[in-house]
């Protein structure tokens, strides 16, 4: 069985700390009310200015030509707009609610990685990539349902923000691994940083209230930096990392763990109870399964897109072009 380690440790990695997001983000809502430009604003640049030492090596390498800067520019949209949704949906909908409306983003994110990739395309023949889905959209709606996700609570506009968010998110993913093929993580997510927090920023000043950010308490201040460092800078080149070395597929599939992880966190962290018992449960642990089956389906992408292929760091040439986007 041959298994991309690294490319599954960043997935696992990625789904954790997704999974938490969500909470941490509802709970700042109470130090930033009703402002979710402001909430978006500080967050993502926080998170940019961390990957500086990185650009400044690639800079000096020559690692940073004009072609990467270009091709970054396309996963940045992606992101920007699905970020400005998803900085809004707290403030519309509750969080376990969040953890099951944004893995909409799977259906977009599978549907073009099939179109764009024919590596991919060889796991729709897939018995383990099959019932993988199966397994873990099924825990999904089980778990979705004993939680509450469906009731009352969740409004028409909450539920338009996230779903809409989920398309953007979706297609974010695909385009990282169409356009940034051959750029090693920390340096194509530092320059999609640099270019959403500059529009995040932006929005920031034209519809938020900057001037609330004086009176953010040392607890919200906290949650700024955790959700920055965590939620974005972290979480995002463990995302990365998945994508270039497992694909858009099987990523962004297991993408759909992360609210059972997201209900746990919310029924501990904010109060928001776990309802359904040990139905929950069974469906979270049919979640889990299909995960693993996921994860098991890597022996079954074609091509050199394989985990064999993917053992090796995509380099860079000097000249910072790196391969032609969607080569494999």
């Amino acid at each position: 069985m041959k298994i991309d380690r690294r490319g599954t440790l960043a997935v696992l990695a990625n789904v954790c700390i997704w999974g938490s997001t969500p909470v941490l983000l509802k709970d700042l809502t109470a130090y930033l009310p009703d402002d979710p430009w402001t909430a978006n604003g500080i967050r993502y640049p926080i998170a940019a200015v961390l990957l500086w030492p990185a650009l400044y090596l690639a800079w000096r390498r020559g690692d940073l030509g004009s072609r990467v800067l270009s091709r970054a520019l396309v996963p940045a949209a992606f992101a920007f707009i699905g970020q400005i949704f998803w900085a809004a949906a707290p403030y519309y909908i509750q969080a376990n609610a969040i953890g099951f409306f944004i893995k909409a983003s799977t259906i977009w994110a599978v549907a073009a990685a099939m179109i764009l990739f024919p590596a991919e395309r060889a796991l729709l023949g897939s018995p383990r990539f099959g019932i993988g889905l199966l397994l873990a959209f099924a825990g999904l709606v089980g778990l979705s349902i004993s939680g509450g996700a469906f009731s009352h609570s969740v409004n028409g506009q909450g539920l338009a923000i996230i779903l809409l968010c989920g398309v953007f998110f979706g297609l974010y993913g695909v385009s990282v691994r169409y356009f940034m093929e051959g750029i090693p993580p920390l340096i194509s997510f530092g320059v999609v940083a640099q270019y959403v927090s500059a529009g995040t920023v932006t929005l920031m000043v034209l519809f938020g209230r900057p001037g609330s950010i004086g009176s953010l308490s040392q607890w919200g201040w906290l949650l700024v930096v955790s959700t920055a460092v965590l939620g974005v800078c972290i979480a995002h080149i463990f995302f990365y990392v998945a994508l270039l070395r497992l694909g858009a597929s099987i990523t962004s599939s297991f993408q759909m763990l992360s609210p059972f992880l997201t209900s746990i966190v919310a029924a501990l962290y904010l109060g928001e109870k776990m309802e359904g018992g040990a139905w929950a449960w069974v469906a979270g642990s049919s979640l889990v399964i299909g995960g693993l089956c996921l994860l098991w389906a890597q022996n079954d992408r074609a091509g050199d897109e394989g985990p064999e292929a993917s053992t090796q760091e995509p380099q860079l040439s000097s000249s910072g072009e790196g391969s032609s986007p969607g080569s494999g």
